[in-house]
């Protein structure tokens, strides 16, 4: 629940980008408040994208859920949908629970977007679980690893570049730099 809470005040003062990248989402409460900050954000001209995985369409959201958060300005990638091919690629799945916003706050751990998780429903009991917030640096960890997974869910591709770094001046320098010296090779 606390995660829930810290959550939401973080995603209302995002200026530049939201990055949401969860195995579980499903419509409820949880959700669904999510959803209304995140559609305020796109009118505000926030760049927000989120990424989910596939298993979601079984149970949790309808399969071309994708589909309806970009008609509402959300960038969205679903990774590795089901599809009723057999393939071991069917057991590739994404258990990250990620989300970054302007590069200077990120959260991770073990919860996913749905009502379980703050306990509003509890088909298996109490659930407690942990829920990270990290500030500076460290972030730009989180940065990479979702721009990772949503390059490789998708045809248009985000510039890492474009992100890391963005709010660490020195470490902003440093990505010049080497650039420069990796095209002299």
């Amino acid at each position: 629940e606390a995660k829930f809470e810290a959550l939401k005040t973080k995603l209302k003062q995002a200026e530049e980008y939201i990055f949401l990248e969860y195995f579980i989402i499903e419509k409820g409460v949880m959700w669904n408040e999510i959803l209304d900050i995140l559609k305020e954000k796109v009118w505000q001209g926030v760049d927000v994208r989120v990424l989910y995985d596939g298993m979601c369409s079984l149970q949790a959201l309808p399969y071309h859920y994708d589909k309806e958060l970009r008609r509402a300005g959300i960038k969205c990638k679903q990774f590795s949908p089901i599809r009723p091919v057999i393939s071991s690629y069917q057991n590739n799945r994404d258990h990250r629970k990620i989300c970054v916003i302007d590069g200077k706050v990120g959260f991770t751990g073990g919860v996913n977007l749905a009502d379980e998780y703050i306990n509003v429903n509890s088909p298996y009991g109490i659930w407690k679980d942990n829920g990270v917030l990290l500030k500076g640096k460290c972030v730009d960890s989180l940065v990479y690893l979702f721009i990772e997974l949503y390059n490789l869910a998708g045809i248009k591709f985000l510039n890492s570049e474009d992100y890391l770094y963005k709010n660490h001046k020195e470490y902003k320098d440093a990505g010049k730099k080497r650039n420069a010296l990796l095209r002299e090779y």
